[in-house]
């Protein structure tokens, strides 16, 4: 069995990697995480019952490497369950989760720990994530830098500026996951996770290595991931409400985490980060978009598309149903 460091002093960092159905991306994940360049590491692929050519090539790369551990699932217990199992099976003193999808730089791990062991205070760090597609560059993520001292302040701080949540996939002591685990199998369930660990210290975004991002996949959008988690259509109406109700009972009442601050400031966060969470410009178009879209149908509705399309575009929000 691994050990949580190996004998020159090094710790042993776990990379999980959940997977569905993805062979023909997942062999870049896993060849970018065996290339780190911080070797002492185990790289533990959760598959969760692929029909595709997965199971070939997973067990094909844990031949090849002793490093790599495969998992797999018999029957399709969604994407939330199959994360937990990979909370629950690292064994790393140090852990990251990796996307079937997504690549790292090579000095990624190495960079993210040794900015944690030079700071204690420091919860997570992950890399400067870019977002591509088909090997084009879109856009970059969001950039998290929350070294409050106060655990409210940095959650706060962190729900004002998340969007992309690129964040989620840096790297962390193993012993702060244990304390934010399980993954709630609710929309937002990632805001959720990183609040957690901003509640026990800081977070941080390095700007010189970088996580690549393929966009598409479960998580193109609302829809998608709503039928991936087995939840209610209904919520893609109001996605921005349905998160925020899911932080205040997760901040107020529901996570052990947050018991520290006491049962007054946990209910005075709650509230405080759901609104704070809310894209209001976001909400009022997911709002807005069905009524448009219906008279858009009508005879000479389509002005009223074109004129809706253009305020979308200027504000830079919003996405035309299909």
């Amino acid at each position: 069995m691994l050990s949580d460091a190996t004998g020159d002093g090094e710790p042993l960092v776990s990379i999980g990697v959940p997977t569905h159905d993805r062979a023909a991306t997942l062999a870049r994940a896993l060849d970018s995480a065996l290339a780190q360049t911080h070797t002492e590491l185990e790289v533990v692929i959760s598959d969760n019952a692929s029909l595709d050519g997965t199971e070939v090539l997973c067990r094909a790369a844990a031949a090849r490497d002793p490093r790599v551990r495969y998992l797999r699932h018999e029957h399709d217990v969604g994407p939330t369950s199959n994360f937990n199992t990979l909370f629950a099976a690292c064994r790393g003193e140090y852990v990251m989760m990796l996307a079937d999808d997504d690549w790292l730089d090579p000095g990624y791990v190495s960079a993210c720990l040794a900015e944690l062991r030079a700071n204690p205070a420091m919860a997570l760090v992950a890399g400067w994530t870019r977002y591509e597609r088909d090997g084009a560059f879109v856009y970059d993520g969001t950039v998290h830098d929350h070294d409050q001292a106060d655990p409210a302040d940095r959650v706060r701080a962190y729900l004002a500026t998340v969007e992309d949540n690129g964040v989620f996939y840096g790297l962390m002591p193993r012993a702060v996951l244990e304390r934010v685990r399980p993954k709630a199998n609710v929309l937002g369930n990632d805001w959720l996770h990183v609040a957690r660990v901003a509640c026990q210290g800081q977070i941080r975004t390095l700007p010189e290595v970088r996580i690549h991002r393929e966009l598409g996949g479960t998580s193109a959008d609302v829809a998608s991931i709503l039928s991936a988690f087995g939840r209610s259509s209904w919520q893609a109406r109001a996605p921005q409400l349905v998160i925020a109700s899911e932080l205040l009972r997760d901040i107020a009442w529901r996570h052990p985490v947050y018991e520290s601050l006491g049962h007054v400031r946990r209910l005075l966060l709650g509230l405080t980060g759901a609104t704070l969470s809310i894209r209001w410009r976001d909400l009022a178009w997911h709002l807005l978009t069905p009524g448009v879209a219906a008279l858009a149908r009508r005879p000479r509705g389509r002005p009223v598309w074109a004129l809706y399309e253009r305020l979308t575009r200027a504000l830079g929000a919003g996405r035309r149903p299909a």
